[in-house]
């Protein structure tokens, strides 16, 4: 793509390539490597998408503390039963007491 300014859809586009990056780890000096790289944009237009990303995965867990332990604890429980399926107790056992903790059961 040329430079100049991007539609909204790329706009968008964009700003969930980097919270993608962000999620995985990416540092910031890397995110700005990249988006030179990828779309030719500066330092400061990489900030700005990396602002706009941040924003997204705070929302992405700015939930109710009840439905987010309701939501790690169903996570557990799924792999709790692959867990067993595949023989691996020790996973499974890891899992139950992974859930015992995050339900306050035991510490």
């Amino acid at each position: 793509m040329a430079k100049g300014r991007s539609s909204k859809t790329e706009h968008n586009f964009r700003i969930n390539k980097v919270a993608k990056l962000l999620s995985v780890g990416t540092t910031r000096s890397e995110i700005i490597q990249f988006v030179a790289s990828e779309w030719g944009v500066n330092e400061r237009s990489a900030d700005s998408y990396m602002q706009h990303a941040r924003a997204i995965l705070k929302k992405d867990f700015d939930i109710d503390r009840r439905q987010f332990t309701a939501e790690v604890l169903a996570q557990y429980a799924s792999l709790q039963k692959e867990a067993r399926k595949g023989g691996q107790l020790s996973v499974a056992l890891g899992c139950i007491n992974s859930m015992a903790k995050v339900g306050q059961v035991m510490s």
